[in-house]
């Protein structure tokens, strides 16, 4: 296995993880503030930062991962790596399935409205549980990657 693919994807998951997580925090502090502005800011950002280093950490994982799998029998040759695709997959599909169509409805609300809405916070609640459960899926990865246990 080369060095570099092993440092390419521990770097795109470094970026992944860490856009997750402060994504969510950003989140929760513009709101918390109640103030439109600065809450429709921290929506734009975060889809903008989720086109940027989400997808692009999650891609390279993906790809990294997947070229890296073949020097353990492949993709399904081990517990451990079956694990770690079904969870990455997981917390995929809840971000572009439920996170990111919630981000866009919120945006539409933010750019029509002056005010956060019932309808805006509705959403915020879904997003944010949605999203805990997103973020904490790939930490187990983590230590299955390492271990190489399962």
């Amino acid at each position: 296995m080369s060095v570099n693919l092993k440092v390419i994807h521990l770097l795109c998951a470094c970026l992944f993880l860490g856009n997750v997580i402060v994504s969510g925090v950003w989140a929760a502090l513009a709101e918390r503030t109640g103030r439109h502005e600065i809450i429709k800011f921290s929506n734009r950002m975060v889809l903008i930062t989720d086109c940027l280093f989400t997808a692009t950490g999650a891609l390279g994982v993906v790809v990294t991962g997947h070229l890296m799998a073949t020097r353990f029998g492949g993709d399904t040759a081990h517990a451990w790596l079956t694990w770690s695709y079904a969870l990455f997959g997981l917390s995929g599909l809840i971000w572009a399935g439920v996170l990111v169509p919630i981000q866009l409805k919120q945006r539409a609300i933010l750019l029509r409205t002056t005010a956060i809405t019932g309808e805006y916070l509705q959403l915020s609640r879904i997003w944010q549980v949605s999203g805990a459960v997103a973020t904490i899926l790939p930490f187990p990865i983590i230590y299955l990657m390492v271990t190489k246990a399962a």
